[in-house]
C-alpha cells in the first residue's frame, strides 16, 4: 500500500512537471527548458541524464531496471523525459542528439512491452510531447 502511495504521489509530480514543461515551451527559453529537464532527470529518476546517455540506450536501461527489475512506470518516466529532450533538441537544430534522445525513449518504450502501467503514466505515454491525452 504504501509503494503505491509513493507511485501516484510520483507519478502526480510527474504530470505537474510536464504541465510546467509545456509552460516553458511557450516562453521559448532553450537553456530554461534544458535545465528543467535535467532537474526532472535527476528528481524522477535518480540519475543525470549525461550519465544515462554515456551509457547507451542498453547499458541505461540496465542501470534504471538494477534496483527494482525495471518499474514500467518508472522506465516510462525514462521514456517521457527523452522524448522531451529529442522534441526541443530538434526543435533548437540539434538533430543529431534529437534523435540519439529519441533512441532511448524507443528503448525504454519497447523494454515496458506489455506490462501494466498506472493509467496516468500510460495517458502520459501515448500523449504528444508535453501534454496530456485526452483519453
Amino acid at each position: 500500500m504504501f509503494h503505491r502511495d509513493y507511485i501516484l504521489r510520483l507519478i502526480q509530480e510527474f504530470s505537474i512537471f510536464l504541465a510546467r514543461l509545456a509552460g516553458l515551451k511557450d516562453r521559448n527559453d532553450p537553456e530554461v527548458i534544458f535545465l528543467e529537464l535535467e532537474r526532472s532527470f535527476r528528481q524522477f529518476l535518480g540519475y543525470d541524464s549525461p550519465l544515462l546517455e554515456s551509457l547507451g540506450p542498453e547499458g541505461a536501461l540496465g542501470v534504471l531496471s538494477a534496483a527494482d527489475g525495471g518499474d514500467p512506470d518508472r522506465l516510462a518516466m525514462a521514456a517521457i523525459l527523452f522524448r522531451e529532450k529529442s522534441v526541443n533538441y530538434r526543435k533548437y537544430g540539434d538533430d543529431a542528439a534529437s534523435l540519439r534522445c529519441q533512441q532511448f525513449s524507443d528503448r525504454f518504450r519497447e523494454a515496458i512491452g506489455n506490462r501494466t502501467l498506472s493509467p496516468e503514466i500510460r495517458k502520459l505515454l501515448n500523449a504528444k510531447s508535453g501534454m496530456p491525452s485526452s483519453d
